[in-house]
């Protein structure tokens, strides 16, 4: 299952957040996604939530999604915004652009990245 590396990841990735910080717990990581991301949201939760369930500052957190929107930019006419949703049944992830019908398009392939980690830091 791709989704249980990539939760991997992530969770190596807050560990060090957590040592930087030198929290005693994490309340809510918050990814972002592309909506052309390889990943089954629901998956990825599952796996975090087996990949922490024995990690004691990890206990109860909770990892949050959001899958931003489609967004394409034109080469043809310099559009940027949202694709035709109709597409292009001949390729994959080829957009066609709505002002012009061009298919020389690109879209926005963002990477799957962390934007909010909440933790609990002790007052000492």
């Amino acid at each position: 299952m791709h989704e249980y590396s990539v939760a991997s990841a992530i969770v190596d990735q807050v560990k060090g957040i957590i040592e930087e910080h030198n929290a005693s717990k994490v309340k809510k990581i918050i990814v972002s996604a592309s909506p052309y991301d390889v990943i089954i949201p629901e998956l990825l939760i599952e796996a975090y939530g087996i990949i922490t369930n024995d990690l004691e500052k990890f206990t109860d957190s909770a990892l949050e999604i959001q899958v931003g929107k489609a967004e394409i930019k034109c080469l043809e006419c310099d559009y940027s915004g949202i694709p035709d949703e109709k597409g292009d049944p001949e390729f994959a992830y080829n957009f066609l652009c709505p002002k012009c019908g061009s298919r020389d398009t690109h879209i926005n392939m963002k990477n799957l990245t962390i934007e909010s980690v909440d933790l609990v830091i002790p007052d000492n």
